[in-house]
């Protein structure tokens, strides 16, 4: 309707109304544009939102984790070192290990001699929003970080496998064995291997940390998630105490200790 208009005034020659008619569907299509782009900014913005939400459920999981790891890691290296002197006592019969961790695992066909958690470190969700330009609103070194954290995290879920692999192979250790020096020596070779990459997955855990806390990402954003950190934090050191007895060092984390404002 409009255009026809100005079809008209054209023939016309109503100069006038012609730039009036003009400047109307310049405002128009303004206005168009505008709103178009208030809409998808605001898309923008709750897409961000909700996959923020996502990156701090997941930030958590790998911050507990690495905690979790942290805490143990006195209890591997305790037990590591205890299988090695066992392992270089070649002029002594194989006595077996039954493991540290309670009766109960005598039950299972090869009982575990070590016990090592595995978790959850990266996050795909994160690598297809950061490509998808979600993420573009984040600030610049906090997305970094959390590119850094989920990016390793992918290490260390292989190296988490190859411990798990190498730990059940130790698994044997539990019984008596007629050993020769040989099979001594293989075996320590395998806990050499696994202390390595045990080691590895803890000085990964502890950059992990750092680089989360640095994010403020793991925060609890109210009471409520305080208190469930609070829970969170009690039953898992009770828990890993059950498991790895009093060598545990217990997860702490600062923000649940400052004081409240």
């Amino acid at each position: 309707m409009r255009f026809r208009r100005i079809t008209e005034h054209l023939k016309d020659q109503n100069w006038f109304a012609v730039a009036l008619d003009f400047i109307i569907v310049v405002i128009g299509v303004g206005a168009a544009l505008m709103g178009q782009q208030w809409l998808s900014e605001r898309q923008g913005r709750a897409d961000y939102e909700r996959a923020l939400a996502d990156v701090r459920d997941q930030l958590l999981i790998v911050y507990f984790a690495s905690k979790e790891r942290l805490a143990i890691a006195p209890c591997r290296q305790a037990r590591y070192r205890e299988l090695g002197e066992l392992l270089m006592r070649m002029d002594e019969a194989w006595p077996g290990s039954p493991g540290a961790f309670g009766p109960n695992e005598l039950v299972s066909t090869f009982p575990v001699v070590l016990r090592s958690p595995y978790r959850i470190w990266s996050s795909r969700m994160w690598e297809a929003e950061l490509d998808s330009g979600t993420f573009d609103r984040m600030d610049k070194t906090v997305r970094t970080l959390v590119s850094l954290t989920f990016s390793f995290g992918l290490q260390v879920e292989a190296v988490q496998t190859s411990v798990r692999d190498m730990e059940a192979s130790l698994q044997a250790l539990a019984y008596p064995l007629d050993m020769s020096v040989s099979d001594r020596l293989r075996y320590y070779d395998v806990l050499a291997r696994a202390d390595s990459a045990s080691l590895l997955i803890e000085v990964l855990a502890a950059q992990n940390i750092g680089r989360i806390e640095a994010t403020g990402l793991h925060r609890p954003v109210d009471d409520t998630q305080m208190a469930a950190h609070r829970t969170y934090r009690d039953a898992n050191n009770a828990r890993l105490t059950a498991i790895y007895g009093d060598c545990v060092t217990p997860m702490a984390f600062d923000y649940l200790e400052e004081p409240a404002p």
